[in-house]
């Protein structure tokens, strides 16, 4: 599939492509992951059940790759969310690419929506550090659905440790705990997580038995799960989950706690995590361990019938 508009064409990837994305990645510092490499944006593509591969695109304009994104297909009860992952070269920001690239989303998901009978949901998430993406929200009339605040931990020393209840543990997952770790994730988040997804992910390159932790109650079951990611001194805590009936016992806490403490002793720096501005509790945990906003993500919203 290809289009062009405005002379700016775009056409589903090749394998050729790939060592460009990459180091278009890796010159972002807006990007949610940096120093990526080509082993891992390739492992990226088959997440199962996602259809990412088949709906990654690249955007060229004067005979070269100006720019790439992913689209990342997620079930959900009656409808399928469509997240969509990329990013155009610096170069080229504020010259029309943005735009051609929801233009071309756009068609593309409403012709899917038909095709399959399928509602299809779209989430844009506009990062305001980044000039024009929220622009881009408005501009295509999405709604505006929440916000999530991007809260960094600087110059981290360590931690107060604090306990977990008696009998209670952590220890690393293994590919055996991948229902777990699911039913942990979709009962704290009303989540849709796979157990076939957490297994993709616990192959892949970001996985870390020294960064990802599960936390079984005195019965051995799974109540809460942490996993984070490191680049240099650089570090983004990507999940941080309890059990709703094990909530008030001190998990998360002591979950913080203990990654905080394992990344200041492979020499982190600077800690990220999301958190949705509305979850006060979550908030308020956070802020008692020093994350401080550093920027939001507004999530704007559109919806594509049958």
């Amino acid at each position: 599939m290809t289009l062009t508009v405005h002379d700016v064409s775009i056409r589903h990837y090749t394998e050729a492509d790939i060592d460009s994305i990459v180091a278009m990645i890796n010159g972002d510092p807006f990007h949610l992951k940096n120093e990526v490499t080509v082993q891992a944006f390739k492992h990226g593509l088959d997440e199962p059940g996602e259809r990412i591969r088949d709906n990654t695109f690249v955007v060229e304009r004067e005979h070269a790759i100006v720019g790439y994104f992913s689209l990342c297909f997620v079930e959900a009860n009656t409808r399928i969310n469509v997240y969509c992952y990329g990013t155009v070269d610096r170069s080229w920001r504020r010259r029309g690419i943005g735009t051609a690239i929801f233009a071309f989303i756009f068609d593309h998901l409403k012709a899917i929506a038909q095709q399959e009978a399928r509602t299809i949901r779209f989430i844009h998430r506009a990062d305001t550090r980044i000039a024009g993406e929220t622009t881009l929200g408005t501009n295509f009339g999405m709604q505006e659905k929440n916000i999530m605040e991007v809260r960094c931990r600087r110059d981290i020393e360590l931690s107060q440790a604090y306990n977990l209840p008696p009998g209670y543990k952590f220890r690393p997952p293994v590919l055996a705990d991948a229902n777990d770790w699911a039913d942990v994730y979709n009962d704290a988040f009303d989540g849709h997580k796979q157990a076939e997804s957490v297994i993709h992910e616990f192959k892949g390159t970001d996985f870390s038995p020294n960064l990802y932790i599960l936390c079984n109650d005195k019965a051995g079951q799974a109540v809460g799960l942490l996993c984070a990611t490191q680049s240099g001194t650089q570090a983004r805590i990507a999940s941080i989950a309890v059990r709703r009936d094990a909530q008030g016992l001190g998990i998360g806490k002591a979950l913080l706690s203990e990654i905080i403490n394992r990344l200041h002793g492979v020499g982190v720096r600077d800690i990220r995590l999301s958190v949705d501005s509305q979850k006060t509790a979550a908030k308020s945990l956070y802020s008692k361990f020093g994350f401080q906003e550093e920027y939001q993500r507004i999530n704007y919203v559109t919806t594509f019938l049958p």
